[in-house]
């Protein structure tokens, strides 16, 4: 992924890029230094697009938070825009329309608003690049099949879910879609364009009845019947869907960048991507047609059978290939076989009988008769396997197509199809056909563990451990095992490291909802690395310590005598001690060291003064006073080594009679 780049120009709106190859732009003004509603804090121009400037900003209510990355993306109407309310409410319109779009992969529109002549839309701020420079890095080869399908599966499920809601994107493009540094898929400026029809397409071949800047839509994209200015629909995002796949697989456009209604099938043929195979390529064929009644029903129609359904089509054309081939090599073989078991039967009528009966039974019949024939020699029965090769080959592909699939539709069922290409294996264990069959099997197998394992690597990445849905780590797990029994997943060490800093922070806050959130994704996920477990326990123990502490106080509060729980408050107060001894260690001055033994007094208020803990961190404070003390009367500061000495040898006193 290219470095990102600050200050450099965003064509076409491309919002909350961060890094964009473009030509420069000239902008209305700069300004960084500025503070939008006291709370965004412009840091830096991003560049410009038709009607607005893209700034990087931090908000510093999420700073104040503690949040690590507080920065958001500030996209500000142009000044000659900023007086047209056409122009003010299209950034009403975008906000209204994403924010109704509650999807991983779309971005997120958080506010819009004004601050005096400055109109404003606040999105999320992505780390990433968008398509389009994707596809030009990727010249001339394009983007491998299996990197493709990681892309397309995550904007088909974006679409899909706009267009349950109603919604049609309209303008789908590359450069409207940014993949982040993690993977993933962020679509945005939903019906933006529609909205107030200023964009313009860089791409498609420049003609003046539909490349205009006011056409709503970027004609090398959009459907042959939206250039016939028909109602926006769902095929409209189908096509300019299947174009970014082809795209991605070929860094060429479909048709050389011409807009549909200028396409001549006669002159422009479309042409098969090297990344695909011949068997998938009628299904991106059928998402590129022209006419909407030829198209793909869906963009999910053409993702599904792309990422999941090679299966069945490899099969079955690979069995019926099977036949042909194997029609012509074994024609010789059945006639010399066929002679063989002749011979073989020639002892008796009866048995000439059973020979005649086997060799009439369908591929599906022996297979289910085959172990239980036992009244015919071993070399018959592989005889007869061998006349009956091709179409046993055939009903094992259907048996796989057949196969129901699991976890709500979303897998195919690998462990059934697996048995059944092991019982053809058992039979032909040489089949070259078989084999085949068996590697496209693990290959799709392992893209959905991958696929799977990238979205779980993502969520540790980023600290999402308690995400629901789709993105809930207990249910990735299960589907992971659902794909392939007994898979371990093994997060990385930066995985860990982040995992153990918040547990560590939720420990030293006491944050008990959050420690039992991580001790449960612990149990999931860590619990066999090496510094794991010593994490969990703690955790446990600060459970049980919290528990005690919470019944000893209500029994207080009811005027129960009870005695103190000290091994539970030793626990619970463990980290606050390490923390409070560490900063001791840290103390210079008098004042300093007055300042600490305040704190330490405060907490005393609400422990034994016998608490061990909190005794021996007093002992180190009247410690240091008489420490400091020696220092200062050396430097005949006597008035403050007096003072020193009084509250150290205060400190010791009372500290001797407990």
């Amino acid at each position: 992924m290219d470095k990102l780049r600050e200050n450099a120009p965003a064509q076409d709106d491309k919002t909350l890029i961060a890094g964009i190859d473009s030509q420069d732009v000239e902008t209305s003004g700069n300004l960084v230094g500025q503070c939008f509603k006291n709370r965004y804090l412009i840091e830096s121009h991003i560049g410009s697009g038709g009607m607005s400037d893209i700034y990087k900003a931090k908000d510093l209510h999420f700073e104040s938070a503690g949040i690590t990355e507080p920065y958001v993306a500030i996209k500000v109407l142009l000044p000659q825009y900023s007086s047209t309310p056409e122009a003010k409410q299209v950034l009403v319109r975008e906000a209204r329309k994403t924010q109704q779009l509650s999807h991983p992969n779309i971005i997120r529109v958080y506010d819009v608003d004004s601050d005096g002549e400055h109109h404003f839309l606040v999105m999320e701020w992505l780390d990433g690049e968008s398509l389009d420079q994707v596809i030009k890095r990727s010249r001339p080869l394009g983007i491998n099949f299996s990197g493709v399908i990681k892309i397309i599966t995550q904007i088909s499920s974006a679409l899909e879910y706009t267009h349950k809601q109603g919604i049609v994107h309209t303008d789908l493009k590359p450069s409207n879609i940014i993949l982040t540094r993690q993977g993933q898929i962020k679509v945005f400026d939903f019906g933006v364009a529609k909205a107030l029809q200023l964009n313009f397409d860089k791409y498609a071949v420049q003609n003046h009845q539909n490349t205009s800047p006011l056409s709503g839509f970027t004609p090398a994209y959009a459907s042959l019947e939206q250039l016939e200015g028909q109602d926006g629909c769902a095929a409209d995002d189908v096509f300019a869907f299947s174009c970014i796949v082809y795209e991605l697989l070929s860094s060429k456009h479909p048709y050389q960048r011409l807009a549909a209604n200028q396409v001549d099938l006669s002159k422009i043929e479309l042409k098969k991507p090297k990344n695909i195979n011949w068997l998938l390529w009628p299904v991106l064929k059928k998402g590129l047609a022209l006419h909407k009644q030829d198209r793909a029903p869906s963009v999910d129609s053409i993702a599904r059978r792309l990422a999941s359904s090679k299966l069945p089509l490899i099969s079955a054309t690979a069995a019926a290939i099977a036949v042909i081939i194997l029609g012509g090599v074994f024609y010789q073989s059945q006639q010399n076989q066929l002679s063989t078991l002749n011979q073989l039967v020639a002892v008796s009528a009866q048995q000439q009988q059973k020979l005649t009966d086997y060799q009439q039974l369908s591929a599906q019949q022996l297979l289910s008769q085959f172990s239980q024939m036992t009244d015919i020699s071993p070399l018959t029965k592989h005889g007869l396997l061998a006349l009956k090769q091709p179409q046993v080959m055939a009903v094992l592909a259907r048996q796989i197509e057949q196969v129901p699939r699991i976890g709500k539709g979303h897998y195919r069922n690998f462990a059934e199809i697996n048995k059944i290409l092991a019982t053809g294996s058992q039979l032909y264990p040489d089949s070259a056909t078989l084999a085949k069959m068996q590697g496209e099997v693990d290959r799709n197998q392992q893209s959905v563990l991958d696929a799977l394992s990238d979205r779980l690597n993502v969520l540790l990445a980023q600290g999402r451990y308690t995400e629901m849905g789709d993105n809930d780590i207990a249910v990735i797990l299960n589907d992971m095992q659902m794909v392939q029994t007994g898979y371990s997943f093994v997060p990385d060490d930066a995985a860990f490291s982040l995992y153990q800093s918040r547990f560590e922070q939720a420990l030293s806050n006491h944050d008990i909802k959050t420690i039992a959130e991580l001790n449960s994704v612990g149990e999931l996920l860590f619990v066999h690395h090496q510094q794991a477990q010593a994490l969990l326990d703690h955790g446990q123990r600060m459970t049980v310590a919290v528990k005690a502490i919470n019944s000893y106080t209500q029994a207080v509060s009811q005027g129960v005598d009870q005695p103190y729980p000290y091994a539970a408050a030793e626990v619970y107060y463990l980290e606050t001690f390490n923390e409070l001894s560490a900063q001791l260690d840290e103390v210079a001055t008098p004042k300093e060291l007055h300042a600490f033994d305040g704190v330490v007094t405060d907490l005393a208020t609400n422990l034994p003064q016998d608490f061990q803990p909190l005794l021996k961190l007093e002992k180190r404070v009247a410690a240091t006073y008489l420490r400091f003390a020696n220092i200062y009367m050396e430097k005949q500061y006597f008035k403050t080594a007096r003072d020193l000495i009084a509250r150290g040898n205060e400190l010791f006193e009372r500290l001797d009679g407990v």
